[in-house]
């Protein structure tokens, strides 16, 4: 299969998280990047903090790794990968047919759902090597996911590409070019601090307007979302003002 973007792809049929696949092969050295790392399944996949993010057969699941000074990216821009990322996938899923446009949505900081339903997830990383710090982003996406399989938790919360596309199957590797293509051009418009991509991931905030829990390590707080900042944070109304806030966990319902 030849991918736009990446110089190096790794396969396997099953790896504990291809975020561990991708961080063995960068540390080890002597990898072309970009790398990607895929994987038909997972057996410890993670999501943000200490979250385990549920797989099956049928999803798409995979790591780029970058050398971030290769594309010009900086500290400040590793909170914004996630949500730049995003953008290229609902972008990549609606061009592609997918899903009809208009039905994806990005829950900050790094979720993309469906009428409040989780499609997939992504999960920014930074690595030191002895070449220097690489980037991962990890990509778990429901694409033709048996979610009858899953635990009863994740079937309530969770839809896939092929349930919204009203499909049986869908087959998920042909979703990953297209993916990566729009991938590395949000990459390129994130290092050069692009205000549309701003815009772009607001209009897609499913936060906004509405009611917003946020659990800081033991201290709740309430509030309206009004959207996310440039520099990658959710800003959200109080009885004590405007917050912007860039960790916690947003609580669902």
């Amino acid at each position: 299969m030849v991918l736009p973007f990446v110089r190096t792809v790794i396969h396997r049929e099953v790896v504990g998280s291809t975020s561990d696949l991708a961080r063995e092969l960068v540390q080890a050295g002597g990898v072309e990047l970009p790398l990607l790392g895929r994987a038909d399944r997972q057996t410890a996949g993670r999501g943000r903090g200490s979250n385990s993010w549920w797989s099956d057969e049928g999803s798409l699941l995979f790591t780029l790794a970058l050398d971030p000074r290769a594309h010009g990216l900086r500290t400040e821009h590793e909170p914004r990968l996630a949500l730049a990322a995003a953008v290229a996938v609902i972008e990549a899923l609606e061009e592609a047919g997918s899903v009809p446009a208009g039905m994806l949505g990005l829950r900050w900081p790094n979720d993309i759902e469906a009428a409040g339903r989780k499609l997939g997830g992504l999960l920014p990383e930074r690595v030191e090597t002895d070449a220097g710090p690489r980037l991962l982003l990890g990509i778990g996406l429901n694409v033709a996911t048996r979610l009858e399989a899953a635990p009863e938790p994740i079937r309530r919360m969770a839809t896939s590409v092929a349930a919204l596309a009203g499909r049986s199957e869908i087959e998920a590797t042909m979703l990953l070019g297209p993916i990566l293509a729009r991938l590395e051009g949000v990459i390129s418009r994130l290092a050069r601090d692009d205000p549309g991509l701003v815009a772009q991931w607001n209009a897609l905030d499913t936060l906004a307007g509405g009611p917003v829990r946020v659990d800081l390590g033991g201290r709740l707080i309430t509030g309206l979302g009004q959207g996310i900042d440039p520099r990658g944070g959710l800003i959200l109304a109080t009885e004590g003002g405007l917050l912007h806030l860039y960790g916690g966990r947003v609580l669902r319902e």
